[in-house]
């Protein structure tokens, strides 16, 4: 899988000269001079539709839009009917679902709100005029007295409040309530006015009367089927270390010595790289492929790659080490099954990274927060220390120490020394002579050996957005790992905390499109029905009869870390960091301290927490976030806390507050 560039943080000024500025559905300032007056009203887009045409001298006044906006308009009302027929099927006529069109604006939601209100209004005036007739059925009427007769203004329910100050300039939208308008002039009342129309989204209750869905049986008879018979496992490994502890040159040799790099890329990396007088960086280009990166010398942003080994299919997440972007490690870190630590074996280097503020002892701190378990402390740059046996055992035994701290297991660590610019120990045991003393497993057995997490798919869909693109036809893109459930073509689902409401017309996996999609994969979903100028990264995309929890105060149970500069007090500004989510957030109470071993309470309302303390807190975001209890969900109930370049704790979440 390629990286993309985050939307929300791209320069568009660089790039004036090819980029599409209309894709997200915004204006820019520019000279329109060459456009005609007929047609600039086109390009000033607004997000309120609040006014149709009164009438057809109305209508005929206004301008005409152009050949192409009528075919964008059609296309706008064909895709609402669509989405209405979807959901209700073909209870509703298409008289009627135009009306409630006209009624709402052209907001298929609300359309679809309108109608199924109006259902149930119906049925109520039903129910209540059967309990207001009378029990005996032998009163004969007065046949002298007219029958009593109802009139319904149906003008008036026809006719939507504008006013001057509400119109607004022509666009597509607008265009689009002429023609619904021009089609239900004659249309009988059969609906309520849009005055009745809840203002919240539809509801899931609405929408899981109509929606069909896999059983759990289903879901696990394909999983079985696409994923494990005759099938590698697959597993997610996340590369993570000192800056320069030489983590991508490791990838991109094994990459090159396994044949997923040809000859000829690294023939021009080894030249790109001795032009730039660094001829060691020529595997590590491999994975750093940007400009900056390459300019740098360092990885800024996660590195993806796919390869298969003789067990295994593995996705490798390239980290960062440097301390300025912990976050895009952190990211990566909450994707992975498994973790490889590399560690830099020069004498110096492995002091700098692991004993005096380096990043060593903070990575080991996250993946063991984020509920790695299993990790391969790879000693690198073993050629610069001539293989030296007594150095590496010292380094072991430092490592050994800092991880039983931490909570890792002996037997869920393995040690491997190697050279990633030599390959020594990469598939195959080194032949120099002095480094004979080595007998144990190479690097990629090591990943043989590692054991695939357990894919939840039995459970709701979620998946936390990555990364966005708009496509190159219709929808948009959405990046990222699947953390349970199943996903399939055709698919409605839910993105929350923005409420927008989508279906899935393409899934990728390693660029081969695919019919379906199951926890632990990477996918990039091409969701339809939605424009996602307000979707982020961060938000959560997931099913929508079991939608995400989410929350703006919560209970947590936090640790905080050596590192941390000032204790945490009440009003504490922090950042959290969740899945693919950051957020900064607010300490609103400090409810009691902990023993960090016995769980049990030492002092209640402390005044701060310190270095190495545990601590029962409540915390308030500024916005809704998609948060789950650590009960209920492990990936999304688990935390970290940052402020500025430190990790001050992490956390997990115990309980969610409602908030007044």
């Amino acid at each position: 899988m390629s990286r993309h560039r985050n939307i929300r943080t791209r320069t568009f000024s660089d790039e004036l000269d090819d980029y599409d500025y209309d894709q997200y559905g915004r204006s820019i300032d520019d000279d329109l001079s060459c456009i005609s007056p007929s047609t600039a009203n086109m390009y000033l887009y607004e997000n309120n539709m609040n006014t149709f045409p009164e009438s057809l001298e109305q209508q005929q006044q206004q301008q005409k839009p152009s050949d192409e906006s009528d075919d964008m308009t059609n296309a706008t009302i064909d895709s609402c009917i669509q989405f209405i027929r979807d959901t209700i099927g073909q209870t509703k006529s298409e008289e009627e679902i135009l009306f409630a069109l006209k009624q709402t604006d052209c907001n298929p939601e609300l359309a679809l709100n309108l109608l199924l209100s109006n259902d149930d209004r119906k049925e109520k005036e039903k129910q209540q005029q059967q309990q207001q007739q009378p029990k005996s059925t032998n009163i004969v009427p007065d046949s002298s007295k007219p029958p009593p007769t109802t009139t319904t203004n149906t003008k008036q329910q026809q006719q939507t409040p504008s006013s001057e100050s509400n119109k607004k300039p022509e666009n597509i939208e607008s265009t689009a309530k002429k023609i619904v308008s021009n089609k239900m002039l004659e249309t009988p009342d059969k609906l309520s006015t849009a005055s009745s129309i809840p203002s919240s989204p539809i509801s899931a209750k609405i929408i899981r009367q109509n929606i069909k869905q896999k059983s759990v049986e289903e879901i696990k008879k394909i999983y079985q089927q696409k994923r494990i018979d005759g099938q590698k496992m697959l597993l997610n490994l996340v590369i993570a270390g000192h800056v320069d502890a030489g983590k991508s040159t490791i990838m991109g040799h094994l990459l090159s010595l396994l044949g997923n790099v040809s000859k000829k890329h690294m023939h021009k990396n080894e030249t790109e790289a001795k032009k730039l007088g660094k001829s060691s960086f020529m595997y590590a280009w491999v994975l750093d492929e940007t400009d900056e990166e390459r300019n740098r010398g360092i990885t800024i942003d996660i590195g993806y790659h796919c390869f298969e080994t003789k067990k295994r299919i593995v996705n490798i997440l390239d980290a960062p080490g440097h301390r300025d972007f912990i976050p895009n490690m952190i990211q990566g870190t909450t994707k992975a099954d498994v973790a490889m630590l590399v560690i830099d074996a020069t004498k110096g280097e492995f002091e700098s990274g692991f004993e005096a503020g380096g990043q060593t002892q903070e990575h080991i701190l996250l993946l063991r927060s984020f509920g790695i378990t299993q990790v391969a402390i790879v000693i690198n740059k073993m050629d610069n220390i001539d293989f030296d046996q007594e150095r590496y055992n010292q380094i072991v035994d430092k490592i050994r120490k800092f991880l039983k701290q931490v909570g890792f297991k002996d037997q869920s660590v393995e040690y491997i020394p190697c050279s990633g610019m030599t390959g020594d120990n990469l598939i195959e045991l080194s032949k120099n002579p002095n480094f004979n003393w080595y007998n144990g497993p190479t690097v990629i057995d090591i990943i043989d050996n590692f054991t695939c997490s357990q894919r939840i798919v039995d459970k709701p869909f979620r998946m936390s957005i990555n990364d966005l693109f708009k496509g190159q036809t219709s929808g948009i893109y959405l990046s990222g790992k699947i953390d349970y459930g199943y996903v399939e073509l055709n698919q409605k689902l839910l993105i929350l905390p923005v409420v927008e409401y989508g279906t899935v017309k393409n899934i990728i996996i390693d660029n081969q499109n695919q019919t379906e999609a199951f926890a632990g994969d990477f996918v990039y979903l091409n969701i339809v029905q939605s424009d996602g100028l307000e979707i982020s990264i961060g938000n959560v995309i997931c099913d929508i009869l079991s939608p995400c929890t989410m929350a703006t105060k919560f209970e947590a149970r936090i640790v905080t870390f050596g590192t941390i500069g000032t204790p945490l007090i009440n009003g504490s500004s922090l950042i959290i960091y969740s899945v693919c989510l950051n957020e900064v957030v607010t300490l609103t109470k400090l409810c009691s301290q902990l023993d960090k071993n016995k769980n049990e309470v030492i002092k209640k309302n402390p005044r701060l927490i310190g270095k190495n303390q545990a601590a029962i807190v409540q915390i308030t975001t500024t916005k809704p976030i998609c948060i789950e209890t650590f009960e209920n969900s492990k990936e999304y109930g688990r935390f970290v806390l940052r402020s500025e370049h430190f990790t001050m704790g992490t956390g997990i979440v115990t309980k969610i507050l409602k908030t007044n």
